[in-house]
């Protein structure tokens, strides 16, 4: 399975088996950090793109181009912060796409 981390900081097989520590260490933060803030479990722990995309901002923050960690800082919080606000929908658009399924 591609994990979206290694595609987004272009990351080799190699380079990647060499950093999948960090990378599983900064992922699990990142989690621990949206739930910190406010947003539920069950969305964090969830299979949201919305969720993966502020994972992978957050990897990119940590392990990114230093000269880009406040345009990733910005786009972290940003993302955090407009899931947080909408998570009673986030969580009723959740339970209608598992209905479809």
């Amino acid at each position: 399975m591609d994990d979206p981390v290694k595609d987004a900081l272009r990351l080799t097989d190699a380079s990647y088996a060499k950093l999948s520590g960090e990378i599983e260490r900064n992922k699990k933060t990142a989690r621990t950090e949206m739930i910190r803030v406010g947003i539920s479990a069950e969305i964090v722990n969830g299979n949201s793109p919305l969720v993966t995309e502020a994972i992978v901002t957050y990897c990119q923050m940590k392990m990114g181009r230093p000269d880009y960690y406040e345009r990733y800082k910005e786009a972290w919080e940003y993302m955090i912060d407009s899931i947080r606000k909408s998570q009673s929908k986030f969580i009723s658009q959740e339970v209608k796409n598992d209905s479809t399924e």
